[in-house]
């Protein structure tokens, strides 16, 4: 997660600002919402998940901002689309992926 980056712009599209994903340890209440909210079994395209983010999307930024602190709510209001749902992808698979790597015990009692 450590290379993920999301870009700011201005209003002649020029970049602004750059934030990189922090290391964070999502707590399964913020998984759980994220599963909720863009219900990601049945999203097949981006235009689904586009509509879904822009439903929730205090939300999503709420979880965003635990991975990118120096970002603020002006910040995401300039950030291209095209660059935001591959990172908020990103973060959803990182968080499954740490999940999974939960010891679990195989020894039977």
């Amino acid at each position: 997660m450590n290379d993920l980056k999301i870009n700011v712009y201005d209003d002649e599209d020029n970049i602004i600002k750059t934030s990189e994903a922090k290391l964070i340890d999502l707590k399964f209440g913020v998984i759980r919402r994220l599963m909720k909210l863009l219900n990601v079994d049945n999203i097949d395209n981006s235009v689904e998940l586009l509509k879904t983010i822009y439903t929730a999307w205090e939300q999503v930024t709420k979880i965003l901002n635990s991975c990118f602190p120096d970002m603020t709510d002006d910040d995401w209001d300039n950030v291209k689309a095209a660059e935001l749902l591959p990172v908020l992808v990103s973060v959803l698979k990182y968080s499954f992926t740490q999940m999974l790597t939960i010891p679990t015990d195989k020894e039977k009692n």
